[in-house]
């Protein structure tokens, strides 16, 4: 396995157990009594990151299919957005300072698929050649 193989596939084992955290704080928050269906919307992001997860590190270990996980990546990306973007929408885009961490949250998977689809993106193109 080459660098940039582990590279990707370390970045996707982030991406799963990042995923597995959002789920567990999606479901303290809505526990705790949250007041909106943020917590909701945090727990379906982490649903998303952790499926990624999960298959951009089996992906992973086969270069030849690295191109696949390209466009897993991109289409998980705006899941990700989608579900950032509803919890702002959903907490209050006033509100959004008062409830920074579960943004914080929110945006950290999203940032982890961007750099596993540039990587991943960069060795498709040298396998192509």
């Amino acid at each position: 396995m080459s660098s940039e193989a582990k590279r990707v596939k370390i970045l996707t084992l982030i991406e799963l157990f990042l995923g597995l955290a959002l789920v567990v704080a999606g479901i303290v928050f809505a526990v705790g009594g949250a007041a909106t269906m943020a917590p909701f919307a945090l727990c379906a992001e982490g649903v998303v990151s952790l499926v990624f997860g999960a298959r951009g590190a089996l992906i992973a270990n086969v270069p030849a299919r690295i191109g696949k996980m390209v466009s897993l990546g991109l289409v998980v990306f705006l899941l990700q957005a989608a579900c950032i973007a509803l919890i702002v929408y959903l907490v209050g885009p006033d509100q959004v300072s008062d409830n920074l961490p579960v943004v914080c949250m929110a945006s950290v998977p999203a940032l982890v698929t961007i750099v596993a689809v540039l990587l991943s993106r960069g060795m498709a193109k040298r396998a192509e050649r």
